[in-house]
């Protein structure tokens, strides 16, 4: 004779089963559907005018990126020093060019910041400052207003990738 127990127990080894599938199976079960999960790159903003931040953080949140910011230049090499470590720098120059441009450099010079790709935004009244003064390479780069929202799309998801390809 069986027990009430016994059913108990089975049912809960069958439940263990069902919902403990091993990594492989994981893997190949993904594979078929085809739906592997995408990470989310993560933008740090530098922009010291409180309402250009809150717009530029909404639109990229809106674009599908997770958006860290300061309003402080400290602020950015701090973030870059902590965990989750942004995939990509965007700073605004419309207000603090020399600030702005100092610290767009920066990323150039210091070995442990030359890795991660920066973003430049100006002003079309400061394209002579900016192109005279800024360090441009394959992971900086600058964009003037007015732009088309979407190449400033294009141009952030193509810094991120450079900056995931190895370097040889």
């Amino acid at each position: 004779m069986v027990s009430k127990s016994d059913f108990i127990v089975q049912d809960a080894q069958r439940k263990f089963v069902r919902t403990e599938r091993s990594p492989l199976l994981r893997r190949t079960e993904e594979s078929r559907s085809g739906e592997l999960k995408k990470e989310t790159a993560t933008v740090l903003v530098f922009e010291p005018d409180d309402t250009s931040l809150k717009k530029l953080c909404g639109f990229l949140r809106k674009k599908g990126f997770r958006v860290l910011s300061t309003q402080r230049p400290e602020g950015v090499e701090f973030r870059f020093k902590t965990w989750p470590k942004p995939d990509l720098l965007v700073i605004s120059a419309h207000q603090q060019a020399d600030i702005a441009l100092k610290t767009f450099n920066e990323f150039t010079w210091n070995p442990y910041l030359a890795k991660c790709p920066v973003f430049l935004i100006g002003a079309n009244r400061q394209k002579k400052l900016l192109t005279k003064y800024a360090k441009v390479d394959h992971l900086r780069k600058i964009i003037l207003t007015p732009f088309k929202t979407e190449l400033f799309v294009q141009v952030i998801n193509s810094l991120i990738r450079r900056s995931q390809q190895p370097s040889y």
